[in-house]
């Protein structure tokens, strides 16, 4: 029997009852020996097997028969199935788990491949056989001779030529009769869109339908035939070039105008060769032109323009993919303004609108090149999945912008229902690509589609595919259930209710305790989805209790770090944002806190690394409140009561500041005289702040007092001394002591040279004077002197 493509693309089982009930020969072997055959196939022949087969279905004897028949052959089919080799089988699994069923289908895919059954095969085959009919067309062989099947084409283009030449010029003649305008203006009106695709197309299609009613009444030839398909080919690239410029011109307003002229400058001819490569592939599958052509020629052709068009499509989305997105989404501001929901619509459509363009390309060609002669069954379901894919996409992408974090009130007081709302919508996002997945298998019925529908590995892969998924998701929702849980425990809602910032301790415990509970769940669902995957999990448990313990002994004082820091940050010792002095050694700001070390950086900006088990003493001025502690120094000539109140008013003009009013918790408290020195007197008190901020409002204090005591007439004291020297020479007995101008007094301070008295009353001291004097034993004129009260010997040494 030869090779007939509707034969071919019947199921197996039917072929083979119509050849038992007919007594015909037995199938071919497999499709390319079927493509081999030389000679075309016969619609007779197929039609007198369907009539056998009528009639033996007809006539109960025959049909008796026919059961008779088809039992013995299921028997004798169930008899040799246990003699079938099987491939061996791994002791102690089999293929109960994943990786074993994948493995056995590579083992079938590789037969498979060994004996021929591929695509390539057949289209070698194929090939082959097409080539045989070209050259018995070129030869000679068939009905007609080559130079008259030459004659007919050109006879039959040139007579289409000269007919739509003629109507061109009769329309050129027209319009500059009449004043016409052939081109089209911007903006154009449904009556101008229509005008201009009449007056476009309209002369070629005219000539194209006279010369089909014209060969209509002559008998079958394939050189005309041919010529009429290279028209109609011509004719259709023409017609889908024009219709898809006046839908782009449609859409030349505002900002769309820079796209819509790029794309009629640009896109004519591969539209063109669209519209061209697909009208040949839908003209050479036609029964009239595959019984002039031969069966395999014509099929080889419509093959080879089908997958140019899908191939000439999907260049067409992937070159123009910018400019028809700005036609979908570039609207006036009025329509944005007042239709947000189809703006967004429209954004989500015109960022994924070439994605299904390329899935009909792709699925086009792989359907051609895999379904085995059935080029024409392609169109709908490309389309079908292609319109599935934009729903799917569509649905997902409003599904996830209804999840894009927004900065509301709403939001931030529960933040753990935005987390499951997003848990749920991921989940129904991959559902719905699993559907969708699904729907594509049943969709498609080439090999390789049936090769997954009907696999050994399908049922295990279905299993560990919702097995992995479910663990997944499972993890993720304990997850998000603990996460939620630890931040309302370390996270307060309001820090009235809690002494320590919940921002702070949020900084501080939280990266602790979620990595903790992460590293958990995550270990946990990683452990179940490895033993779906089949994976021996005893040798990796017992190589990690190897190593744990092994770690265990060998990390003592990585396991002092840990348990004293647990402490430490349980009990709240330390936090981050802290300032804080260990052992007297190490102060600064607390940057973080690990399970094993704080890091601190001082006001230098250096950076300290200290371990939990190295911590001894901790000072922490961050806590609660703080003291900016003062101490005065006034002259003791000074009235007590004044210096208060100065310090009173100081203290109020610092709560009344608007800089320093929020820093400060209390009022200013003068505890009064706290001591006497050499030359002064000291008077102390406080402030109460907030944490750290004690130093910024002592600096504040200290300017505003000095200001106040400058105003005041208050002077500062100052370190200084004073020093008596006894009276040297015959007369100086007889000199009188008026108020000390026998003294020389010498006051120095850290900043100022020192002062002396004038010239009149005072002699210039050495440096040496400053120093004490020696003790010496006082002589007899001196010894009546000690008793006087203005002797210098009477006078205090150091004020």
């Amino acid at each position: 029997m030869a090779f007939n493509p509707a034969t071919a693309a019947l199921p197996a089982g039917l072929q083979n009852l119509i050849n038992s009930a007919t007594g015909g020969p037995a199938p071919p072997a497999s499709a390319a020996q079927a493509a081999s055959a030389p000679t075309p196939a016969s619609q007779a022949e197929l039609a007198r097997s369907l009539d056998s087969l009528i009639g033996t279905l007809e006539s109960d004897p025959k049909r008796k028969e026919l059961v008779a028949q088809l039992k013995g052959l299921l028997a004798g089919t169930q008899s040799a199935s246990p003699t079938v080799p099987t491939a061996p089988v791994s002791s102690g699994q089999g293929n109960s788990d994943l990786l074993g069923t994948i493995a056995s289908s590579i083992a079938s895919v590789e037969t498979d491949l060994s004996e021929g059954r591929t695509p390539l095969h057949y289209w070698a085959a194929r090939s082959s056989a097409a080539a045989n009919e070209l050259w018995t067309i070129l030869g000679g062989g068939s009905r007609e001779p080559f130079g008259q099947v030459l004659l007919g084409l050109i006879a039959t283009l040139a007579g289409w030529g000269a007919c739509a030449g003629l109507l061109v010029y009769l329309r050129r003649r027209v319009s500059a009769r009449y004043g016409w305008k052939a081109a089209l203006e911007p903006n154009p009106t449904s009556f101008e869109l229509l005008s201009f695709a009449f007056w476009r197309t309209a002369p070629w299609v005219i000539a194209f339908v006279t010369v089909a009613l014209f060969m209509r009444g002559m008998p079958d030839a394939l050189g005309s035939t041919l010529g009429l398909v290279i028209v109609y080919a011509i004719v259709a690239g023409l017609l889908f070039s024009a219709i898809c410029l006046i839908v782009f011109s449609a859409f030349n307003t505002a900002h769309r105008r820079v796209a819509v002229h790029q794309l009629l400058a640009q896109s004519r001819w591969p539209l063109f060769a669209i519209g061209a490569c697909g009208a040949l592939g839908d003209a050479t599958a036609n029964p009239v032109v595959t019984g002039l052509l031969g069966v395999n020629l014509a099929g080889l052709v419509s093959a080879s323009a089908n997958v140019a068009a899908a191939v000439l499509i999907g260049y067409f989305a992937l070159a123009y993919r910018r400019p028809v997105t700005h036609l979908i989404r570039n609207r006036p501001y009025k329509r944005r303004r007042d239709h947000k929901l189809a703006t967004e619509a429209l954004d989500i459509l015109a960022s994924l609108w070439h994605i299904p363009i390329l899935l009909i390309a792709i699925a086009s060609v792989v359907a051609i090149i895999d379904a085995r002669g059935s080029e024409e069954n392609v169109l709908q379901p490309s389309l079908l999945s292609a319109l599935l894919l934009v729903l799917t996409l569509f649905v997902s992408a409003l599904l996830m912008h209804v999840t894009r974090r927004r900065d509301t009130r709403a939001h931030r007081r529960a933040p753990h229902l935005m987390r499951l709302l997003r848990f749920a919508i991921t989940l129904l996002t991959l559902l719905m690509w699993l559907a969708f997945i699904k729907f594509e298998l049943d969709l498609w019925s080439g090999p390789i589609a049936r090769m997954i529908k009907h696999s050994a590995m399908t049922p295990s892969f279905k299993h560990a595919l919702v097995t992995v998924i479910a663990t997944v998701f499972g993890a993720w929702f304990i997850w998000i259930l603990c996460d939620t849980a630890i931040l309302n425990a370390l996270g307060p809602s309001s820090s009235r209710s809690k002494a320590l910032d919940p921002g702070v301790r949020a900084r501080t415990m939280l990266p602790l305790v979620r990595n903790a509970v992460f590293t958990t769940v995550a270990t946990l669902a990683a452990i179940v989805a490895a033993a779906t995957l089949g994976v021996n999990l005893t040798p990796l448990l017992a190589g990690a209790g190897v190593i744990g313990l092994a770690v265990g002994f060998g990390a003592k004082a990585l396991v002092t770090d840990l348990i004293t820091g647990l402490f430490i940050i349980v009990e709240e010792t330390i936090s981050a944002g802290d300032w804080i002095e260990i052992d007297g050694s190490h102060s600064g700001i607390v940057m973080d806190l690990t399970i094993r070390t704080v890091r601190l950086r001082d006001g230098q900006g250096a950076v300290h690394t200290i371990p939990f088990s190295q911590i001894k003493i901790v000072k922490n001025l961050s806590r609660d409140f703080a003291n900016a502690v003062f101490e005065v120094r006034v002259p003791f000539t000074v009235d007590l009561d004044e210096v208060s109140r100065m310090i009173v008013q100081v203290g109020a003009d610092l709560q009344a500041d608007y800089r320093l009013r929020n820093e400060i918790l209390a009022p200013v408290e003068v505890w009064g005289l706290d001591r006497f020195e050499a030359n002064w007197m000291v008077v102390k008190g406080q402030i109460k702040t907030r944490p750290l901020q004690q130093w910024s409002v002592a600096r504040a204090f200290n300017a505003r007092l000095k200001r106040k005591m400058d105003e005041a007439g208050i002077e500062m004291p100052v370190p200084h001394m004073r020093l008596h020297t006894p009276p040297s020479g015959p007369n100086a007995r007889s000199q009188p002591d008026d108020g000390g101008e026998d003294e020389r007094e010498q006051a120095i301070d850290g900043n100022s040279e020192p002062r002396r008295r004038p010239a009149a009353t005072t002699t210039p001291l050495e440096l040496g004077v400053l120093k004490e004097p020696p003790a010496r034993r006082p002589t007899e004129d001196q010894k009546g002197s000690k008793s006087s009260p203005n002797s210098p010997g009477t006078d205090t040494d150091r004020l």
